[in-house]
């Protein structure tokens, strides 16, 4: 039998200096990608993140 490399999932919190910056560079257009890339996180992450944000902030008020 052949092995096969798994690569191991790790999460990382986000910071809240991550967050700041996931906000600020989406109210300047960015995309996810394009933020993804700066912030070394998948896109669907920095997409993720950014939703439960918004949703939080409304949740707020």
């Amino acid at each position: 039998m052949q092995e096969i490399d798994i690569q191991k999932r790790s999460y990382r919190h986000w910071t809240t200096l991550e967050d700041r910056k996931l906000v600020e560079l989406r109210k300047q257009n960015f995309k996810f990608r394009e933020i993804a890339k700066q912030l070394n996180r998948t896109p669907i992450s920095v997409e993720k993140r950014f939703r439960k944000i918004e949703k939080t902030k409304f949740d707020q008020v």
